[in-house]
């Protein structure tokens, strides 16, 4: 500040750029365990405090937990567990609530195609932030709730407000807020996969894009990125002139047969075919509107065959096999894990992850249970 002084700045302006500098700087951004070298397998008690408070509540930690850190007990199980539950009750649970599902999802694109309003006049800012509370309220249920991860998959339920209601089309009366409401199989909704905010994100504002939402289902649900595509990949092709009519998928069925293609697309397609049932904005619908071409808008087709040569014939059926997916608890850990860790995971973190899943699979891995478990974990610990 007094350099700044000195070259002619006025205090505000001197003030301004040293807080500027603060922000910016690499130091105050990333939180460093330990130093380079230092030889240690496991973080110390306040560097594990410091994790576990910014993983829980985005913040450092409070009174209770530095002490427990002070006291050199923070590392012991039983110390470490009772710091955990008194955490997950705490109102500032709400953050991880909030912040997690944000980056697990990618729920910062929805609205980043803003919808065509031509072909989607109801479209409107509330309804945008009804999609995104929507999904982060519905993880919030699983988590308080404690409920089987398979849940956030298929489920009979949904939390809605009267926005959304609306725009599902379910009958009234509407809740006025969020509220946790039952779905019967006729509205083909239930687990997040149905929300108007995953299928938005994954379409373009014009149109929804199966390749886009498999993949989608294959990174953030499996944990596993597809390749990016070859190339000098031809578009898909509009429907002009006197063509009839034709559905997204039959064109992706005959741009799938490129030798070039077919082999991820026979993985990623089925996962995204699943949800044609589903609008750019989430809407339930059995035809496909097409513009262009000639004749009536065409059905759509939700069914598939996935790799293992298990097949569906609409998005319910589709569900409950994936939410029955043995790779289902690892891939959340996984996402779990680099959130918590601020790192992506790599091979030699995923016997941890494996041993997490597979001492929580008896009890249903309940989305608290598997939070927990990743804290009480070394791979939590680790450095």
């Amino acid at each position: 500040i007094a350099a700044e002084q000195e070259a002619g700045e006025s205090f505000k302006s001197a003030y301004r750029s040293a807080l500027a500098s603060v922000l910016v700087s690499r130091s105050f951004f990333n939180i460093e365990e330990g130093s380079p070298n230092e030889k240690r397998a496991k973080v110390n008690d306040f560097e594990l405090a410091s994790r576990l408070s910014y993983f829980l509540w985005s913040s450092m930690p409070d009174e209770p937990l530095f002490a427990a850190a002070g006291s050199g007990e923070l590392h012991r199980s039983d110390t470490l567990a009772q710091q955990v539950d008194r955490m997950m009750a705490d109102a500032k649970i709400t953050r991880f609530l909030e912040s997690f599902p944000a980056q697990w999802l990618q729920l910062h694109r929805v609205g980043m195609f803003q919808p065509d309003p031509k072909l989607y006049p109801e479209y409107d800012p509330w309804l945008e932030e009804s999609m995104v509370a929507e999904t982060t309220a519905y993880f919030a249920e699983l988590f308080h709730e404690n409920l089987p991860l398979r849940e956030a998959i298929d489920s009979g339920w949904t939390m809605l407000n009267s926005r959304l209601a609306i725009h599902y089309g379910l009958p009234g009366p509407h809740p006025h807020g969020l509220t946790r409401v039952a779905l019967g199989p006729e509205t083909g909704r239930g687990g997040m996969l149905t929300h108007a905010s995953i299928l938005s994100l994954t379409s373009d504002g014009t149109r929804h894009r199966p390749v886009h939402r498999g993949a989608w289902v294959s990174e953030a649900i499996l944990a596993h990125t597809p390749p990016p595509p070859p190339p000098n990949v031809d578009p898909l092709e509009p429907v002009v002139g006197d063509k009839p009519k034709t559905t997204i998928r039959a064109k992706l069925e005959a741009h799938a047969t490129d030798p070039n293609c077919v082999s991820c697309h026979s993985k990623i397609d089925p996962l995204g075919l699943a949800f044609e049932n589903f609008d750019a904005i989430g809407r339930w619908r059995i035809t496909e509107r097409v513009q262009g071409g000639v004749g009536d808008y065409p059905l759509v087709d939700a069914s598939g065959k996935l790799p293992d040569g298990r097949t569906f014939a609409n998005p319910a059926e589709f569900k409950k096999l994936l939410a029955g997916d043995e790779r289902l608890a690892g891939a959340f850990l996984e996402q779990l894990a680099t959130y918590a860790l601020r790192r992506v995971m790599t091979v030699d973190d995923m016997e941890a992850i494996h041993s997490i899943a597979k001492a929580t699979r008896d009890e249903g891995h309940g989305v608290k249970t598997l939070v927990r478990q990743l804290i009480l974990s070394d791979l939590f610990q680790k450095r």
